[in-house]
């Protein structure tokens, strides 16, 4: 675990409220938007996990408010969040999701899945957390698993990596670590895995390239 990541755990641990109020307010600016964000997120969601069977068992890295898991759930998944800040894990309890507290650098996966889905964590990763969370979730993952992930494509920033406290949606009094990979930095961290590529496209942003999103299959 990266010094980078450990500190930027910190805050979420003791400002993660104000992260889920913030998020709350900020997409009541633009429900509009924020509605098509949702809907665009989900149907990745689901046209990516429509191949599982029924009850499959799926990981959340990172679970946030736990939206994105309730969702999974909703498609008849056996979806278990996790988070390592307790708002965040009350957050996702307080909707009927079996949530845990887990490190993903730290932590052992309780178990195998069919599918592991991680939206928005890789942000606070160096490249040798991501190579070691990719390693991780390929041993987690059953054969033929699914990875799901994305990261803030480095071509849209002037440096590598930075400490930053956004305003609006992502403001939380404290300044976190957030590192911007290149595409070619992650094909290269994955092609130190045995993961396969199996879908990959830029989302989001006024040019639609702010994220890189990956499918990956075990």
């Amino acid at each position: 675990m990266s010094k980078e990541n450990k500190k930027t755990l910190e805050v979420y641990k003791e400002k993660a409220y104000l992260y889920l109020s913030n998020s709350v307010e900020h997409d009541n600016l633009d429900p509009e938007r924020a509605k098509q964000k949702r809907e665009k997120l989900e149907k990745l969601i689901s046209s990516n996990f429509s191949s599982l069977p029924r009850h499959a068992k799926i990981f959340e890295i990172g679970s946030g408010d736990g939206l994105n898991a309730k969702f999974i759930q909703s498609l008849g998944f056996d979806i278990t969040a996790s988070d390592t800040a307790d708002d965040f894990i009350r957050a996702s309890q307080s909707q009927g999701l079996k949530t845990i507290k887990f490190n993903a650098l730290e932590d052992d996966f309780p178990e195998k899945y069919s599918a592991v889905f991680c939206w928005r964590v890789f942000v606070h990763f160096t490249k040798e957390d991501a190579l070691k969370i990719m390693k991780k979730v390929y041993d987690a993952l059953e054969d033929n698993g699914i990875f799901i992930f994305n990261a803030i494509n480095r071509e849209i920033k002037s440096i590598d990596n930075e400490w930053v406290d956004f305003e609006g949606e992502y403001h939380m009094g404290a300044e976190r670590y957030y590192n911007y990979f290149s595409q070619s930095d992650l094909d290269n961290i994955i092609q130190k895995t045995n993961f396969e590529i199996e879908d990959f496209h830029k989302d989001g942003g006024n040019d639609n390239n702010k994220w890189l999103v990956y499918v990956l299959r075990k």
